[in-house]
């Protein structure tokens, strides 16, 4: 994902999100991608001044883990079940499912027919 990629705001909008109690957020994404809770609480702060804390964590991770790639992030969304970030992500680097064989079989499940609907269409 790029930096101020239309992408990346997407799935930013859906993790920035603190106010609904059953979802897991940018937080539970940064423990699942081993950035120390240090470095995370930094982000957390007022709206005014924090735009986007997903996108500052993903900018934190590539610039300090540069072998970080797509699948490692979306390995993380699975541990939080986040399907629909991962199913943002998907519908632009689908190959990214591929790559990663340890999705939730439910959500592969899921994510097949989604592509069989859509592909139907076309």
């Amino acid at each position: 994902m790029k930096p101020g990629s239309p992408l990346l705001q997407t799935v930013a909008d859906e993790l920035n999100i603190d106010h609904v109690p059953w979802a897991k957020n940018w937080r539970h994404l940064a423990y699942h991608l081993e950035i120390p809770s240090d470095v995370y609480q930094e982000f957390d702060g007022s709206s005014a001044q924090r735009e986007s804390p997903t996108r500052e964590i993903l900018q934190w991770l590539v610039v300090r883990t540069p072998d970080i790639v797509l699948s490692d992030v979306v390995k993380a969304l699975d541990k939080i079940k986040r399907n629909d970030a991962i199913q943002i992500i998907t519908s632009e680097f689908s190959d990214t499912v591929g790559e990663y064989s340890g999705l939730d079989e439910a959500y592969l499940n899921s994510f097949e027919k989604q592509t069989c609907a859509t592909q139907s269409k076309f």
